[in-house]
């Protein structure tokens, strides 16, 4: 398989620990799966310019979690049924062999989606370079419910149970609202449809998208993404979301019977989440840090590069609550660690916090003022800034005044710049962790149960970070590590 085209890219916005494209656009995680001693993540990717075009798997690896690696392009369009593209999918290991489900995606008329197919295609290979099963597409519109989609199914996640093999694949219903059906096999060639595991009936969204579905300490979680639900109050604030509910998968009929639905990231740049199971129990997930209908500034200004992923992030319980949190092994990547403590009104920085690459951990307590929080990346022009209301538990995020702008192109979804989500702190403290990659910031609020992912684009003499207490006065705990991978 080919590599990425050999161009000059200019890798100024590109940090040290969030896998960005090489070359060319980046969007989707795929395949996010364990296999021969490595984490291997595939992505949608097009290695010819740094919008979206015909989709290729772009194919990363690492083995510590944190440190990845390049491999060359695993999948590229160009047979009948992948004409033109391969779409999302999974990947699982069986045996010696890595087993990759994608969506191939035929579109012969853009300007008439009634032509469009979209099939799920097998591919097989040894972790470096995989072949197309010939028996493909494996799975066909034949196999789908009355009146739902041929041009809108895809995103297959797959999964073994001992001898018996699972797929969730997406699709748009013939009311013309999402829906998320089971598949199963006894061989990954020949697939039977189970039944429909959710539907939205228009109460949630348009079509769905990359369905997931994990297990933590013995409860089902099932995750997908959706598009077009409309904003709420403090929720849904982007064109699309992920979303994810706790239940129970009946393997003989297909559904899940979920508990209450809630979004996995709150921040402007997550969608399209993946999660696997490690060796050691841990399930981890990887969502892509940008969002649809938005300028990316490092297309924009030539750059030659758009698209990045979140860091690995560990999935967890807290206290009943879904939670994520970074993998522990990029504290092996801390260097010496600076601390600071204070009671303070106003602004205040601590010598030595400062820098584009920092893992900072925060805690606020005794607040008497409207709010408290901190600017990162800041300089007397540019900052991104945090800050929490303890009256009303509003944390938001501004990107406003974070540098190089970036602009919506959603009608329904015109602010990309404030981002609010609701964070209580019954025992009266706020703990706030946040990673800073020079041009990333995921924000981790009370144990990781909220979080906020976004991409900002400041100059590299924005790297102040300042506390801030705004009406009284609170008492402010920090310890930051600064993070280099050398």
């Amino acid at each position: 398989m080919p590599s990425a085209p050999s161009v000059s890219i200019n890798t100024e916005f590109q940090g040290q620990f969030h896998l960005c494209a090489p070359v060319g656009w980046l969007n989707d995680p795929n395949g996010l799966s364990w296999f021969a001693g490595r984490l291997h993540l595939f992505y949608q990717y097009h290695p010819y310019s740094s919008v979206w075009g015909p989709m290729h798997w772009g194919h990363a690896v690492t083995e510590d979690l944190v440190r990845w690696t390049h491999l060359p392009i695993a999948l590229i369009p160009g047979e009948p049924y992948d004409a033109d593209g391969c779409f999302s999918g999974g990947a699982v290991a069986d045996g010696e062999r890595h087993a990759l489900l994608y969506t191939g995606h035929v579109d012969p008329d853009p300007l008439d989606p009634s032509r469009r197919v979209e099939t799920q295609c097998l591919a097989w290979g040894d972790g470096t370079v995989y072949h197309k099963a010939p028996q493909n597409p494996v799975i066909g519109p034949e196999l789908l419910p009355e009146g739902a989609s041929r041009g809108d199914f895809r995103d297959p996640k797959v999964w073994k149970e001992g001898l018996h093999w699972y797929c969730l694949v997406a699709s748009r219903h013939a009311d013309g609202h999402g829906q998320i059906l089971l598949f199963t096999a006894e061989t990954p060639t020949q697939w039977r449809l189970v039944g429909p595991v959710l539907q939205s009936r228009g109460r949630l969204g348009g079509m769905w998208e990359c369905p997931d579905l994990f297990v933590l300490d013995g409860r089902e979680v099932l995750l997908w993404s959706v598009m077009g639900q409309p904003q709420q109050d403090g929720g849904f604030q982007n064109p699309s979301a992920v979303v994810w509910s706790v239940g129970t998968l009946d393997r003989t009929t297909g559904a899940f019977l979920p508990d209450a639905i809630q979004e996995v990231d709150q921040g402007p740049d997550f969608y399209a989440a993946q999660t696997t199971t490690l060796p050691d129990g841990r399930v981890v997930l990887v969502g892509w840090m940008q969002m649809w209908e938005r300028s990316i500034p490092t297309d924009e200004l030539g750059h030659g590069w758009a698209g990045r992923m979140t860091l690995v992030r560990e999935v967890y319980w807290h206290r009943g609550r879904l939670a994520q949190r970074p993998v522990r092994e990029l504290e092996a990547y801390r260097r010496e660690e600076v601390t600071g403590a204070a009671t303070f009104e106003g602004r205040h920085e601590f010598s030595g916090v400062e820098g584009q690459a920092l893992d900072l951990e925060v805690e606020f307590r005794s607040w008497k003022g409207q709010s408290v929080g901190l600017s990162v990346f800041a300089s007397e022009t540019e900052e991104t800034r945090l800050t929490w209301e303890p009256q009303s538990g509003w944390l938001t995020l501004d990107r406003s005044r974070s540098g190089v702008p970036i602009a919506s192109r959603s009608a329904t979804h015109p602010d990309c710049q404030v981002y609010r989500a609701r964070v209580e702190a019954p025992e009266g403290v706020l703990s706030l962790r946040l990673v800073l990659d020079r041009s990333a910031v995921e924000v981790f609020a009370q144990n990781g149960t909220t979080t906020l992912s976004a991409t900002v684009y400041p100059r590299p003499t924005s790297a102040r970070v300042a506390f801030l207490s705004e009406g009284g006065t609170t008492e402010v705990v920090c310890r930051a590590w600064p993070l280099a991978l050398v």
